[in-house]
C-alpha cells in the first residue's frame, strides 16, 4: 500500500501498489503544475484505496469542463483529476509527487507532448545535486498515518 499527501497533510489518498509508470504531460497546464500523472484506469491502472475529502480540495476545470484539477485548499498541491462530465464524478488520475516513500528510480517515466514543445523537463542530464533543506519531512509523512 502506498500513502499519499498534499504538503499540508490535508489532502490525503491511499493505492494498493507502486505504479508501474508515471505521465509527464507538456500541455500548457501541466508542465505549469510540475504534476506527475497515474491513472485508476487504462493501461496497468492503479487501485485507489481510500479517497481524498473532497471539502480538502478546490477544483480548478479549463476549456472543455471535463477534467477537474484538484489542488489542495490550504497548501495549493494539485493532488489529482476527476472527470466532470459523469454523474459519479471518478477520480482517475492521481498526482505521484503526493506518494510517500515512492522510490521513483523503479517507475518508467513516460512523455507525451500535448503542448508540442519537443522537450521535458523531466530527463537524466546530469547527476543528482544533494539537497540542502533539513531531512524533516513535512505534515503528510508517514509518521502522520500512525504507521511508526
Amino acid at each position: 500500500m502506498i500513502k499519499s499527501a498534499c504538503h499540508c497533510g490535508a489532502v490525503r489518498f491511499e493505492v494498493a501498489a507502486a505504479p508501474k509508470w508515471v505521465l509527464d504531460c507538456s500541455c500548457t497546464v501541466c508542465r505549469r503544475y510540475g504534476g506527475l500523472w497515474t491513472y485508476c484506469r487504462g493501461e496497468d491502472p492503479m487501485t485507489l484505496l481510500s479517497e481524498p475529502d473532497p471539502a480538502a480540495t478546490v477544483v480548478y476545470s479549463w476549456l472543455d469542463h471535463e477534467i477537474g484539477m484538484h489542488h489542495c485548499r490550504t497548501c495549493g498541491c494539485v493532488t489529482h483529476l476527476q472527470a466532470l462530465d459523469h454523474e459519479t464524478q471518478p477520480i482517475f488520475g492521481l498526482n505521484a509527487r503526493m506518494m510517500i516513500g515512492l522510490d521513483g528510480a523503479n517507475i518508467t517515466i513516460r512523455r507525451i507532448d500535448n503542448g508540442h514543445l519537443g522537450w521535458f523537463w523531466t530527463r537524466p542530464d546530469l547527476p543528482i545535486i544533494p539537497g540542502h533543506h533539513p531531512n524533516t519531512p513535512p505534515p503528510g509523512r508517514e509518521e502522520d498515518w500512525g504507521l511508526s
